[in-house]
């Protein structure tokens, strides 16, 4: 008897230890599954927008969201700098942005993946076409740093949208 009680307290041991190693492994690919920003090539950034998402739509919405505030903060950096020959070109670049944003915004609420991925990267190419009117005069942009998280952000959002389905 004595015996018999051993084994069947080592079995449910056994099997108490088995459950609570199966729900770790469950809850440690849960949370893996949960983080969206690990596609993404700037993570921290992208978390800190996306605040714990699970969603990839509503990941992506958030994600967007951010992106115009923070270009909408850098045409007001670019439009307090004065006048010049490439201000101009990133004043014209930066507003196309804002618009390319909102678009995006509405390709997303009405499903149009495709759209909604050639309006953010249209965006970049806003940001880069301004970067090149400065190089091109062999001139440093003013506001570089911040259009660099602007172009980051644009990043994060093509790759939340990559996991829309």
């Amino acid at each position: 008897m004595a015996v018999f009680i051993h084994y069947m307290s080592f079995s449910l041991a056994f099997l108490a230890a088995a459950t609570l190693l199966q729900l770790a492994g469950n809850a440690a690919a849960s949370a893996t599954a949960v983080d969206l920003c690990k596609v993404s090539d700037f993570q921290d950034l992208c978390r800190s927008v996306t605040k714990g998402a699970t969603d990839p739509t509503k990941a992506t919405e958030l994600s967007i969201t951010a992106l115009l505030s923070e270009t909408t903060h850098v045409r007001e950096v670019a439009k307090s700098l004065g006048k010049s020959q490439e201000l101009d070109v990133c004043n014209e670049e930066i507003d196309d942005a804002i618009d390319k944003v909102n678009g995006a915004l509405q390709f997303l609420k009405s499903h149009d993946i495709s759209g909604l991925n050639n309006h953010l990267s249209a965006v970049l190419t806003d940001f880069v076409t301004c970067d090149d009117a400065y190089e091109e005069t062999g001139k440093k942009s003013p506001f570089a740093k911040i259009a660099k998280t602007a172009k980051e952000m644009a990043s994060n959002c093509l790759a939340l949208a990559s996991q829309i389905h």
